[in-house]
């Protein structure tokens, strides 16, 4: 199929590579999305399975998006033909998208790591919902790509204690390297383990990454009287396991939805999307992220991928999807 040319303030991209997400996109590829079976209105914001679901198959899916600029339109003065862009568009080998939505990447990294733009911009925003402050004690529940992202970045920020938590040994031990005090295996009890690593206060901030609702009434318990428990997943399926009676409505946690649509409004006007975009555009020369590529597939092979991120191979962190330039 040919691809159009792009408009006045469009581009033409190659791609070299795209990422799959084992979080946002794995509910959409297990179908457990809400927008499968309901429409968001835009106007008040609220589903509801009135009328007919925002999606529907086939669906065209993907948001990490790394090409070549080949072609640009009339009015775009930047990026630059040649240039290597990150977008968030979808797995295919070529795409043409507004100008003014990608992002150049720094040329001194390897492009195969922009891939990974999208993901530092949803950690980010979490630490920036989550505001840790010099000496406090952090958990990290779920040490996939965004918990291993959000490590490295509290860490930054000068937490005293970070606290790693996920039931895959090797993503423990590689939190361990990029910024992780003690790691925990859930089974060995969290809330139980992080008080006696506390005097009994408990942590001052849960970031909850794993997306698995257990995992998020864990977070509650561990959490100390009056902390923050940061939901950075989206979660899939139901909730019938939530459990409020208990820590949460005794310690008075506060839970906070972390959606990377939007900047936390406590950081005032001068903190956006476009200046959180323009800290991500540094961090990717500056934080660990080759280490995260652990799988890579041809685009002709995406099947074989999507099966190994959905039954989460041993090993897998980050798998992308290669293409020919």
């Amino acid at each position: 199929m040919r691809v159009r040319g792009p408009a006045a303030s469009e581009v033409q991209i190659a791609t070299l590579f795209s990422g799959i997400s084992a979080g946002t996109e794995m509910n959409v590829y297990r179908g457990n999305a809400p927008q499968w079976q309901m429409r968001r209105d835009p106007s008040t914001k609220l589903f509801s399975r009135a009328g007919t679901p925002d999606w529907s198959y086939p669906l065209t899916y993907g948001y990490a998006n790394v090409g070549r600029v080949i072609e640009k339109g009339d009015d775009v003065s930047s990026p630059s033909v040649g240039d290597v862009v990150f977008s968030y568009t979808a797995h295919q080998s070529v795409v043409v998208t507004p100008a003014e939505s990608t992002v150049v990447l720094p040329p001194e990294i390897d492009p195969k790591v922009g891939v990974l733009n999208a993901n530092l911009n949803t950690a980010l925003n979490g630490v920036l919902d989550a505001r840790p402050s010099l000496g406090d004690v952090v958990v990290v529940s779920g040490l996939g790509v965004l918990g291993l992202l959000v490590t490295q970045l509290v860490h930054r920020a000068g937490a005293g204690l970070v606290i790693g938590v996920d039931r895959v040994l090797f993503r423990r031990e590689r939190a361990r390297r990029l910024g992780a005090d003690v790691v925990i295996e859930p089974s060995q009890g969290v809330a139980e383990r992080v008080r006696s690593l506390t005097q009994n206060r408990g942590a001052d901030i849960v970031i909850e990454v794993s997306g698995a609702p257990p995992a998020l009434n864990e977070a509650v318990r561990t959490v100390g009287f009056g902390g923050r428990v940061i939901a950075l997943s989206w979660y899939g399926g139901t909730f019938e396991s939530l459990n409020l009676a208990g820590e949460f409505h005794h310690n008075r946690p506060r839970i906070v939805s972390s959606q990377v649509g939007s900047v936390n409004p406590d950081l005032g006007p001068l903190w956006d999307t476009t200046r959180r975009q323009e800290l991500v555009s540094r961090l990717l020369t500056q934080v660990e992220l080759t280490s995260m590529f652990t799988h890579e597939f041809p685009i002709g092979r995406a099947p074989e991928a999507y099966a190994a991120v959905d039954q989460g191979v041993d090993g897998l962190i980050q798998c992308v999807l290669t293409y020919s330039e």
